[in-house]
């Protein structure tokens, strides 16, 4: 399985580039969930592995927001925007 080079792998955040064309790491940090490319997860990492980090963000950290909270989107629903990623959410 692939992962998608848009879009954070953990949270489903659009405004971040997981990985370069070239299918490397980007060191990018995602300003929802806090998970860097290339730190946290890469172009190697199984299902298993993402969905442990999604768990840590979505349950232990109850969504929370990670980067400035001026930057957060208007009308933000984390389930949502995991949901147009298709993103399971963890249980």
């Amino acid at each position: 399985m692939s992962m998608n080079k848009q879009g954070c792998p953990i949270c489903g955040f659009s405004d971040v580039v997981a990985l370069d064309e070239l299918n490397c790491t980007t060191f990018e940090i995602c300003e929802c969930c806090g998970s860097e490319s290339g730190v946290e997860y890469d172009q190697h990492s199984t299902p298993e592995h993402l969905k442990k980090i999604r768990r840590e963000w979505f349950i232990e950290n109850g969504c929370k927001w990670w980067g400035d909270k001026k930057f957060i989107p208007e009308n933000w629903d984390p389930k949502k925007q995991m949901e147009i990623a298709s993103i399971g959410i963890p249980q």
